[in-house]
């Protein structure tokens, strides 16, 4: 049962970790946002200091929230994010 807590916690903190980090980020574009398209391997690079993440945690978070994938110029698929710049 103890296991199982431990399970659970460390889901609710990863949940936490990744609801912060998109706080300012948007699926869609928005005044004031601008386009920050990153690949699975590029979110994963900047959320690994925070929690050990797996790609399944990150692509699981997109998908619920909407995100989509997106083609680069250069012919790479990324997820199409827009972030909030503050001045």
């Amino acid at each position: 049962m103890a296991k199982n807590k431990s399970e659970d916690r460390k889901e609710e903190v990863k949940r936490q970790i990744l609801e912060a980090f998109f706080t300012f980020r948007s699926n869609l574009p928005k005044e004031g946002y601008v386009q920050q398209n990153r690949s699975t391997q590029e979110l994963l690079d900047e959320l690994c200091t925070m929690y050990s993440f797996k790609e399944d945690d990150i692509v699981e978070y997109l998908i619920e929230h909407d995100y989509a994938p997106t083609t680069e110029p250069d012919g790479s698929v990324k997820w199409a994010i827009w972030r909030l710049i503050h001045h």
